[in-house]
């Protein structure tokens, strides 16, 4: 199967065909774009400018929401699922359509973009491998249960986890199995991060797991409080950050020891962005809520309603969808001073994808392309 609508081969391979940086974070080189906010809401997807809050262009389908899939931008195209069934490529220059991959359910995995090759899961339990420049699907896999998880690409591997349990390793170019692991509980949104030969991850049990990525050995686990479903670790300057309901967790990631834990009365829902300064994270019960790093004490806390949606922190600046208020906000991460808001027709939103000022691309923690 193919992408369809593109235009023509020649538009296909000017837009797509070239391959993503290995660079997670990659700097865009067409026509240099900066100051743009990507997200989606219900049955719309934006591009907003993110230094005033003004709209650059919106793509609507007519049914289908783009809350759960967190955007990859590759070479002016934006790759992004849909619960419509759909993988959508759009320009993301002008919001118009370039071709789009339907599968058999859902699709709520992320994308990641590499090596000339898109990759996302869907709820019909397969793993998908498309051509970039085409839409031709190279290969998939199918696991034993939904695959919301995100993948992320270490050399020449893909990995991913399902809901049946399993955290996969595959061959990029292939697909073949490499190895698997089995944890007993299903993985929901949360998804992996790499560092190093380690690889982490937490799902429904409660645990936290160091995987050794080339072999698919256990490293260690360590059992939090409730629910990682809904949390993606994300791993700086050797720390371990993660959610549960109940807390936010500093961890040592060589050892899995608890350095500090931020209880939440509100209940966390979203993964934490973590930043050189601050961890962003919110609550069920619509609290955005800005972290002391190294003391795990609250600076400031907004009411928004963002129910799950996670926030990016770039530029000196909180992006977060609002969803239950209805608008999308950008924050001053300093103080919590409002810089401006958004009005959208949505009660969740996805987490953004921000072009900052410098034209590198910011991506939540559940995604695969976040550092």
């Amino acid at each position: 199967m193919k992408f369809n609508l593109f235009i023509c081969t020649i538009l296909i391979i000017s837009s797509i065909g070239c391959s993503s940086s290995d660079e997670n974070n990659e700097t865009p080189t067409d026509n240099n774009p900066k100051n743009i906010m990507f997200i989606g809401g219900t049955n719309e997807y934006y591009a907003i400018n993110s230094q005033n809050g003004q709209l650059k262009w919106v793509f609507s389908v007519l049914n289908g929401r783009f809350q759960y899939s967190t955007a990859f931008y590759s070479n002016n195209v934006l790759y992004v699922g849909c619960t419509d069934s759909y993988l959508y490529a759009i320009d993301a220059s002008k919001g118009t359509l370039l071709g789009k991959f339907k599968t058999n359910e859902a699709i709520e995995s992320s994308v990641y973009v590499y090596n000339n090759t898109v990759f996302f899961g869907s709820d019909d339990d397969n793993f998908y491998a498309l051509n970039a420049a085409t839409g031709e699907l190279k290969w998939k896999y199918t696991a034993g249960f939904n695959v919301s998880s995100s993948p992320v690409v270490s050399g020449d591997i893909v990995y991913f986890a399902s809901d049946d349990g399993y955290v996969y390793a595959l061959e990029q170019g292939s697909g073949a199995l490499k190895w698997k692991y089995y944890t007993g509980s299903i993985f929901n949104s949360s998804s992996s991060s790499i560092v190093g030969n380690n690889l982490y991850i937490g799902n429904r049990n409660g645990n936290i797991y160091n995987i050794n990525k080339n072999t698919g050995q256990l490293n260690w686990e360590k059992q939090l409080g409730s629910s990682v479903e809904y949390s993606s670790p994300t791993i700086l300057d050797g720390y371990l950050y993660v959610t549960d309901k109940n807390a936010l967790y500093k961890m040592d990631a060589v050892t899995g020891n608890i350095i500090w834990q931020s209880y939440n009365s509100g209940n966390y829902s979203s993964s934490p962005f973590v930043n050189e300064n601050y961890i962003t994270v919110n609550s069920s019960s619509g609290n955005l809520t800005v972290i002391d790093k190294q003391t795990g004490n609250t600076r400031w806390q907004k009411t928004i309603y963002s129910n799950s949606a996670e926030a990016v922190s770039t530029d000196g600046t909180v992006f977060i969808g609002g969803g239950g208020s209805n608008y999308v906000y950008a924050f001053s991460e300093n103080d919590g001073t409002e810089k401006w808001r958004f009005p959208m027709k949505a009660v969740t939103t996805s987490a953004p994808v921000i072009i900052n000022k410098d034209g590198k691309v910011v991506y939540p923690s559940k995604s695969g392309g976040r550092d």
